[in-house]
């Protein structure tokens, strides 16, 4: 975060702005989005990807959440609550995606504690596999690579990487992943065997994912679980029948049999989707689905377009974020600073 952006963030809060934007927004439905929740020791995502939050910083954003008069509630009470057409205030859902372990061992315990609720949508076809996310392994082959050069062969043509300092292995990470979320599943896997002949070990424990022991563990009054598909495809890509009924519907069964309760909430993944998708979605018999639309949510928000809030690691950006007056500001920035002529 540059400075100027900290000392707004400071002014907005020491101002009471955020105070004024949590009153006009207490009618909302706030849907948090995390991925893992991390042992404060672990600092190899800190500064340039924010999806595993520390334990200790999660507390406190929980912990702050509590003091400022906001309620939890699951998936599932949002639901009720939209098709009852119930009246909420200062209203929060917590949601975790892709299935990471921490998430039982360091979020759920908080959750209890504190009376925080929320969902786990789970890529079922990596539970129990000794598989990681296709991410988590890029990220830990490029970490382990020597400094020097590291080739990545993407539509037929050799792109080099110089990896020296710690800059340059982001950039390269960054750069790979985002290349390959712009193709189909099939196409991405076919590219992800390059990485095979290079060297992945020492996976960080953060990448491990909850067994299901650990997941029927959870009391799905506090954190019930959903669908994240099952094997973490862009699904607008996907072109068979079978395709869509293994991802969406299929993982849905699977995770049933194992919890033996109704899963009835999925999250797409990598918030692709459109209305082919959701329709799929609703035909598998869900009744919600999140995407990854920045916002908050009311009784004219389509249940199948959830919009949620990613979660920074900064407590003054939460602050803002959970208001709402990060929203105006990014409008009123957008506004005077990238007008067309």
């Amino acid at each position: 975060m540059k400075l100027y952006q900290k000392f707004i963030l400071i002014f907005v809060d020491i101002c009471g702005v955020n105070n004024i934007f949590r009153f006009l927004n207490k009618n909302k439905i706030v849907i948090l989005w995390y991925h893992g929740i991390c042992d404060d020791a672990f600092r190899l995502l800190s500064g340039y990807d924010e999806r595993h939050i520390q334990v200790s910083k999660f507390k406190k954003q929980i912990i702050f959440l509590k003091k400022k008069g906001y309620s939890f509630i699951t998936m599932s009470e949002l639901v009720n609550n939209f098709n009852n057409k119930k009246k909420v205030k200062k209203t929060v859902v917590l949601t975790f995606d892709d299935g990471y372990r921490n998430v039982v061992t360091n979020a759920y315990p908080i959750m209890k504690e504190f009376d925080g609720k929320g969902c786990f949508y789970l890529v079922t076809g990596l539970i129990e596999s000794n598989k990681f996310l296709w991410t988590d392994y890029i990220e830990t082959v490029i970490r382990n690579s020597p400094i020097g050069k590291f080739e990545f062969i993407f539509k037929e043509k050799k792109i080099s990487y110089t990896l020296d300092l710690k800059k340059s292995y982001n950039w390269a990470i960054q750069d790979i992943k985002n290349k390959l979320r712009t193709l189909p599943d099939n196409e991405r896997i076919k590219y992800l065997k390059q990485f095979t002949l290079k060297k992945a070990e020492n996976f960080p424990k953060e990448f491990q994912l909850a067994n299901w022991n650990e997941i029927q563990s959870l009391d799905n009054r506090i954190l019930e679980i959903g669908s994240h598909s099952k094997n973490h495809p862009n699904l607008t890509h996907l072109s068979s029948l079978e395709e869509f009924e293994e991802e969406i519907n299929n993982s849905k069964i699977e995770i049933e049999k194992k919890v033996n309760y109704k899963i009835n909430h999925f999250c797409y993944p990598a918030g692709d989707y459109n209305a082919n998708i959701i329709q799929k979605v609703k035909d598998s018999g869900y009744k919600s689905a999140l995407s990854i639309i920045h916002g908050f949510n009311d009784e004219t928000t389509d249940l199948y377009k959830l919009k949620r809030i990613e979660v920074p690691e900064n407590f003054l950006e939460f602050k803002s974020l959970i208001s709402g007056s990060f929203f105006v500001m990014k409008q009123i920035k957008a506004f005077f600073f990238y007008k067309t002529p």
